[in-house]
Parts: C-alpha cells; structure tokens; sequence
C-alpha cells in the first residue's frame, strides 16, 4: 500500500511538473527556449506513466532543437535514444531502430566503445531488432552489449539483470523455452533481491514467465503467474489504466483457455475500453486487433479439444 501511494503521488507530482514546466515555456517562449536535457527530462516522465503522445512530442522537440543547433555528440547521441525509445513504446519499429542506430553510434564517439551507458543502448536496440522477428540481428547486438557488461560488472549482479532478461526474451522467441525460463528466473531472483516482490519490474518478470508457460499449454501455471503480476501491478496503478492492457490480454487468454469465456469477455471489454479511452489510433488499432485474435484462438482450441 505504501508503494502504491508512493507511485501515484510521485505520478502527480511529476506530471504536474511537466505541466508546469511546459506551460511556463510556451508562456515565455520569446525570452527562452528549453534545453534539449530539460524536454528529455519531461519527455521521459511522460513515458514513465505512459503518455507516449506527449512523450513523443517533447522528444522530437529535443532532437529537432539538437540538430539546429548542432549540439555535441553525447547530448545528441541522448536525443536520438530517447525518441527511439518513445518509438519503441508507440509500436513504431522501424522507425526507433534507425534512431537507436544512429544514437549508439554517437554514443561511442561521445564516450567509447566499450562503456555501460553503450551496452544499454545496444540492449534497447536488440529488442526492437527481437520485435522485429530479425533474431539473428538482435542476438549479434545483444551478445555485444552482455560482453562490454560482463568486463563491468557480475553476472549476477543487479546491473545484468535487465540483460538476462533481455536473453530470456530473445531465446523465448526463438523457440528455446527451457532456456529462456531459466533466465527468467535468475531474473526475478536479482528483482526480487533488490527491488522486493512486489516491485513493477518483479510483476513484469512474473508476466513474461507466464507466456512461456502458456507457450507450453500449462495454463494453471501461467494464470497463477498472471494472477501475481497483476495483483502487483493493480496496486501500482490502479484498477484500470493503460499499463494494464496488455495484462489483461493475457489474462484473457488464459481464461479462454481454461474454458472461462465469461472472464475472457470480462478482461477483453478492460482492455478494449482503456484502449478506447486512450485516443491513442496505434494502440486501439492493435488492442482490438489482439482481442479478436483471442476470441478466434479459443473457437480453435475448443475445436481442437472436442468442445
């Protein structure tokens, strides 16, 4: 409870800021402008909170402002990650693997080759590459990133695990579950140690673990990894918001799995009404293309089953 209230004042509060900061710049925009450091700040509050629009805007302020004003490398090598990392959020692959590209590079001129700051950008652009269906792009990328990491830092240690479970993801995708599970779980364990169970990157483990197991059609352990995450994930942000969607859609898979249509209906309608309420044309577009996509599946699997 005290994590919850925690988020959602710092929620407020920091998008309060943003309003704050970006009403007063449009106020004096004669007598200032805002440095691209202060719109990637903004920009990336709005994308801790998913409001990607915005995001997206102040994004490509700071890196149309960058190049105008031809800024140093290391602050331009930023620009382009942040809006390639908006890109990311948006569904827009295409378009952030060219900016993370373009930023990774800058990044090595700006710093070296071989530093940490680099290793997470290659992570980030490994997957999009993974998101992409390019696996042996994004394993290349990532075997990178792991090797510069590895000459920093533990292998067990916090610092890697957002590249083990970076791993995990890409041998889920190629069709390597045991493998990617074990991952997963050396994951959870470096979350769970550092950031307690009940943190958001602990919950988004735990739901990730739960599509390789409804991978393998053992849905009662997924729903029960499922049902943790969103436990998790409610108390963080509520009972509905737009974070949730794509928890919901699992979770309504699983039901129609599990021969539960009621609760399938019931978690589709949050899904496709959060969508809704978003005005977000991209996420609407696929949120109602994915519960569609649920209800056929489980006419199939019934078929299949007999049913």
């Amino acid at each position: 409870m005290i994590q919850c209230c925690h988020f959602k004042l710092k929620s407020v509060f920091v998008l309060i800021l943003c309003a704050v900061l970006f009403g007063s710049a449009s106020a004096k925009s004669s007598h200032k402008e805002l440095s691209t450091k202060t719109l990637r700040s903004m920009a990336r509050a709005y994308m801790a909170f998913g409001k990607y629009e915005k995001a997206h805007v102040l994004a490509e302020r700071a890196l149309a402002q960058a190049k105008q004003k031809k800024t140093e490398d290391g602050e331009m090598a930023l620009c382009l990650i942040d809006l390639g990392t908006v890109y990311g959020y948006e569904g827009l692959l295409s378009q952030a693997a060219e900016k993370f590209e373009a930023g990774v590079e800058l990044q090595k001129k700006a710093l070296f080759e071989t530093h940490p700051y680099v290793a997470h950008t290659l992570r980030m652009l490994s997957d999009i590459y993974r998101r992409q269906d390019n696996l042996q792009q994004a394993e290349e990328v990532l075997s990178e990133a792991v090797t510069i990491m590895l000459d920093n830092c533990d292998l067990h240690s916090k610092e890697m695990a957002p590249f083990i479970l970076e791993s995990a993801k890409l041998q889920f995708a190629k069709g390597h579950s045991e493998q990617a599970l074990t991952n997963y779980r050396i994951a959870l364990d470096i979350y769970e140690q550092d950031y307690g169970s009940q943190h958001l990157m602990t919950a988004n483990v735990l739901e990730d673990m739960a599509l390789v197991y409804m991978d393998q059609k053992d849905t009662d352990q997924a729903g029960q990894l499922m049902s943790a995450s969103l436990a998790i994930k409610s108390k963080i942000f509520g009972r509905y918001h737009s974070e949730l969607i794509d928890s919901w859609l699992t979770m309504a898979r699983i039901c129609k799995y599990q021969g539960q249509p009621e609760r399938c209906e019931y978690y589709l309608a949050k899904s496709t009404e959060t969508a809704s309420g978003s005005r977000n044309v991209i996420t609407m577009a696929r949120v109602y293309e994915q519960a569609n996509q649920i209800r056929k599946e489980g006419i199939v699997a019934l078929a299949m089953n007999g049913g």
